[in-house]
């Protein structure tokens, strides 16, 4: 199908007729200029085979079998021209297309050119035809707008560029549509009229012209411009083009008027005596600028409606503060007539709105009554005046006489001109009442201990001396400040917004609080507050009392140290450990995150408190216990259990029980190393040492009990191995540790002897061949042969050794880049070396990095830094910083494994990048996971819209390769184009390449 594009008019329903009567002596003056032209060769004409598909008006079959259309009428004016002979072949799009490509065909009319179909065909120069997509609606459809689609089924021709181009436009926006295929437009305008599809997608000259027939109407959403042209097989027929291209010159510059008859025959453009290519040039323009206003129609639309709610929701929220507020509030107009009142007015009135708005108060109020508001009402309506003023009324209904305070402001036009009055009413009917309540209130109030009276807004009104002994301020310093004033900062905003919740829901609060004196000394305070309201509900006072726990809580922590605590060391004793443990064992459960038991038992105690006393050997426990504390973080446990035996529990551990184990090992090492150090006992120097099991939770499987039984079987066999050391309870997770223990030192001796290389896998353009390669590092062990990185990089990254070795690879990398740069076939080449988290976070990396450029004498623009996602979690402004500093120096920077973590936008756009990196395992199911191949799209349309580069790692097939580049992804690397190896099979393949 030909591309369209937005603009233009097509023929209009009301003149159909007139065209298809004129339709036929056109025709026929048409040929006649052909056949009288032939007449006069004396060789035979030229024969063209042409192919002819169904897209009305431009070409199609008539129903006599004739070739017709705007194309049709065009090609036989040049072919009267030039004599030759016009052959039709009718023939589906695809199918002409194919014909045209083997040398079947000589001509195809209604081409779109792109550079993709200029590989395949040869084309002329000047456009025939200019054309655009269009979407027609079903005449009841509210479709005005791209962003009406939302929801639609849309129906497009099967396999046409406006079905992708179309399905790009609304994702960009995100519209979710419902595209319909259709085998022709006319199936797909067909499928509208029947009612299987709500708008349809043509290019306008085919929609104009079928819109009437099949009930639809033009929608005014326009995209895809395009230019049509005849098309030729490649390298053949370069006369008939520049034939072509005379006829379109004599067209455009008005020399043959025979152009514009077609035109106006088939109701396309006409363009008069316009040859200037400026006024193509302007009327694309205009194409533009009508998609862009109906886009900003559409946006403005969306705008109108959202705040036309905005406004809705206000009007709403007002009017229900107005019927919160506890007063009469009213609007009366010039004739004194009510035009608004809240709820409380209505109830007052004992009536609905619609018996109220429109009524002045003759309908509501005794004569009297009525008569003393009008005159109040007059001052401020006529007078202008904001009157306050106490009123009493008597309701003609119920005949009950209330007093009012009521305040009333004119309000104004912006002239300044009076059009209503606003009135507040207050009832102060009970004010004497309360009044009265309050003094004998206060004959009561000195009888209580420290008590206080607040008003709604809570600053005191009156404070008796109780309160003021307990709080050190005087009365006179309390009143007028709030309870705020003794806040110690032990509680935290929350807590008093629980407070004020129990406060306004049951009308009463009590607790405890600490509190702090004015002299500065903090104290426990048990408090009571009582809400007090008026008959009507409203809140008018907060009455507060308050007293003084100190003691009471010192007599309770004492009676907690003793239960929960030991008293030598003072660390949680068995009781509290269980409880505790109990507590991590169920949230590791829960959470799924790791943990571990220290069972740490000091070695040869006994022989101390023998030789030397109990007294030696309390101290050496009190100085055990300050270290172990030392040893572990805020968040873990360190207990006494009883005599020497301590258990350290360790919370938030790795899920994984290797890697939790490699946790637990190194805590249970530096606790090794504290507690093997001399102890002062006494003035007296002693040494001691302290065998440690450790069991992880994962093999107690919940329980407190058997966890301690595997902690304390694992110390024991601590101690047949000699003391001073430490022992795992699973002989598994033991072998684990040792090993990565050995794997540890063996990257120390690797790294020593130079034991590591690195393997280059190639990054491959679709056009440009081989433009670079991703360093890879590969450990060679004496023994074992070649060690995954997948088994020695973790350990890395745990140990620290990663930094040593990232600046091994980063070096030979730069030696590899200056080697590759002394050879013009490799000279343009980039690298690609991988910077882990850890390593860019060291404090000398950028200087280790400027270091290794200025040693090895490598060129910085040709080295690529690939990141992973996880520098983007913390601290993101110091790894701007540090990337806009090796940016300067010429260093590109590519996203690794983008897609798979946390990557935020607004981060994003201000990183230095250079290339994002689509994750293999995207690219894996990329055929057969819309998921995947949607997250690809997006990173990709992610990398054009930030102007970045994009690279897809992990291709394996031709047909992931031809998917990524279908998505705008034109750079590869992966087994389908070479595992990694040694630099000199990565030349090895590019010299191949380059032979080939």
């Amino acid at each position: 199908m030909v591309s369209p594009s937005p603009g233009g008019s097509g023929v209009k329903p009301g003149v159909n007729w007139l065209v298809r009567r004129c339709a036929a002596w056109l025709k026929g003056i048409v040929w006649a200029a052909v056949l009288t032209a032939s007449a006069s060769i004396a060789a035979a004409p030229r024969e063209l085979r042409v192919g002819v598909y169904s897209n009305e008006p431009k070409v199609f079959v008539d129903a006599d079998g004739k070739a017709a259309g705007i194309f049709v009428d065009l090609l036989q004016l040049v072919a009267a021209r030039e004599q030759w002979s016009i052959k039709y072949v009718p023939c589906s799009w695809q199918d002409c297309l194919d014909a045209l490509r083997e040398g079947r065909l000589d001509l195809m009319p209604d081409v779109a050119r792109s550079p993709e179909r200029e590989i395949l065909y040869d084309f002329h120069r000047l456009p025939v035809l200019h054309s655009w997509s269009q979407i027609y609606r079903t005449s009841g459809a509210p479709i005005y707008s791209l962003f009406d689609l939302q929801g639609k089924r849309v129906a497009v021709l099967k396999g046409s560029v406006q079905r992708s181009t179309f399905l790009n436009m609304v994702d960009s926006f995100g519209i979710q549509v419902t595209l319909v295929d259709a085998p022709s437009l006319i199936d797909a305008f067909a499928m509208v009229q029947r009612g299987e599809a709500d708008a349809v997608i043509s290019n306008h000259l085919f929609g104009n012209f079928h819109s009437a027939r099949y009930g639809v109407v033009d929608t005014g959403i326009v995209f895809q411009p395009a230019t049509l042209f005849f098309a030729t097989g490649p390298g053949r027929n370069a006369d008939v083009l520049a034939a072509i291209d005379r006829s379109v010159e004599n067209w455009r510059n008005g020399a043959d008027p025979a152009y514009a008859q077609v035109m106006r025959h088939w109701g396309g453009q006409d363009p008069g005596v316009q040859i200037s290519p400026w006024v193509w040039r302007g009327l694309a323009g205009l194409v533009a600028f009508s998609l862009l206003a109906a886009l900003m129609v559409a946006i403005l639309r969306r705008q109108v409606q959202e705040r036309t709610r905005h406004l809705r929701d206000s009007e709403q929220k007002l009017a229900t503060i107005l019927d919160s507020v506890g007063a009469f509030i009213y609007i009366k107009g010039k004739d004194y007539r009510y035009q608004y009142a809240n709820h409380h007015t209505l109830h007052y009135f004992g009536r609905p709105a619609h018996e109220v708005l429109g009524h002045d108060d003759a309908a509501f109020f005794d004569a009297a009554t009525a008569q003393r508001l009008r005159a109040n009402d007059r001052r401020v309506l006529e007078d202008g005046e904001t009157l306050e003023a106490e009123e009493v009324n008597t309701p003609a209904a119920t005949g009950e006489t209330r007093a009012f305070l009521s305040i009333k402001i004119p309000l104004r036009h912006a002239d300044g001109s009076i059009y209503a009055l606003c009135g507040i009413s207050t009832d102060i009917t009970e004010r004497s009442k309360a009044e009265e309540s309050l003094q004998i209130a206060a004959t009561v109030f000195e009888s209580f201990e420290g008590m206080i009276v607040t008003g709604p807004d809570q600053r005191i009104l009156k404070a008796n001396q109780a309160y003021a002994r307990l709080t050190g301020y005087t009365v006179d310093e309390l009143v007028g400040q709030t309870p705020r004033l003794l806040h110690s900062g032990r509680q935290d905003t929350s807590f008093y917004a629980a407070m004020k919740n129990t406060l306004h829901s049951s009308g009463m609060w009590q607790g405890e609080v600490w509190n702090r004196r004015k002299d500065g000394t903090e104290y426990p305070a048990w408090i009571t507050i009582t809400t007090v309201r008026s008959p009507r509900g409203d809140i008018t006072h907060y009455v507060g009392t308050q007293t003084d726990i100190s003691s009471r809580k010192a007599a309770e922590e004492e009676i907690r140290l003793l239960a929960f605590y030991d008293p030598l060391t003072g660390l949680p004793n068995r009781r509290l450990m269980n409880d505790r443990l109990q507590h991590s064992l169920a949230a590791s459960a829960r959470s799924g995150a790791g943990g571990a038991l220290l069972f740490v038992d000091l070695d040869n105690f006994k022989d101390l408190n023998d030789t030397q006393g109990h007294e030696l050997g309390d101290q050496l426990l009190r100085q055990v216990a300050a270290r172990l504390g030392g040893c572990v973080r805020m968040g873990d446990t360190v207990a006494r259990l009883g005599g020497d035996e301590f258990v350290v529990l360790l919370e938030g551990l790795s899920p994984q029980a290797h890697e939790a184990a490699a946790q637990a090992e190194t805590v249970g090492r530096t606790v090794l190393q504290a507690l093997s150090q001399s102890y002062q006992l006494d003035g007296h120097s002693h040494h001691s040492s302290c065998s440690i099991g450790i069991a992880l939770y994962a093999d107690a499987r919940g329980s407190v009990d058997e966890l301690l039984k595997h902690g304390d079987m694992a110390m024991y066999q601590a101690k047949g191995a000699g003391r001073n050391t430490l022992r795992f309870f699973d002989p598994r997770t033991q072998a684990n540790v040792t090993a990565r223990t050995l794997l540890e030192a063996g990257l120390r001796d690797g790294l020593r002897e130079g034991q590591f290389l690195l393997h280059y896998q190639a990054q491959i353009h679709q056009q440009r061949g081989i433009v670079g390669a991703e360093a890879l590092v590969r450990w060679q062990h004496p023994q074992r042969g070649l060690v995954s990185p997948a088994e020695f990089i973790p350990v890395a990254e745990a140990s620290g050794l990663i930094v040593p070795l990232g600046v091994w690879i980063l070096r030979t990398a730069c030696l590899q880049l200056v080697e590759w740069a002394c050879d013009p076939q490799t000279a343009h080449w980039t690298l690609a070396v991988n910077v882990s988290a850890r390593q860019f976070r060291h404090s000398h990396f950028v200087d280790e990095v400027l270091g290794v450029l200025e040693e090895t004498g490598a060129n910085p623009h040709r080295l690529k830094l690939e990141l992973t996602e996880t520098l983007l979690l913390d601290d993101v402004e110091d790894t701007i910083q540090r990337m806009d500093t090796l940016r300067a120096s010429g260093l590109g920077f590519s996203l690794d494994d983008f897609g798979t973590g946390y990557s935020s936008l607004s981060y994003l756009k201000r990183l230095p990048l250079d290339q994002l990196k689509i994750d293999q395992s995207f690219v894996r199911d990329l055929l057969t996971d819309a998921n995947d191949a949607s997250i690809a799209r997006t990173i990709v349309t992610l990398a054009q819209s930030l102007d970045l580069g994009v690279i897809a790692e992990g291709v394996e097939t031709q047909e992931q390769r031809d998917m990524l580049a279908g998505l705008g992804c034109h750079t590869w690397q992966g087994y389908l184009f070479g595992r990694p190896g040694p630099a000199e099979a990565l030349l090895q393949a590019a010299a191949s390449a380059t032979a080939s």
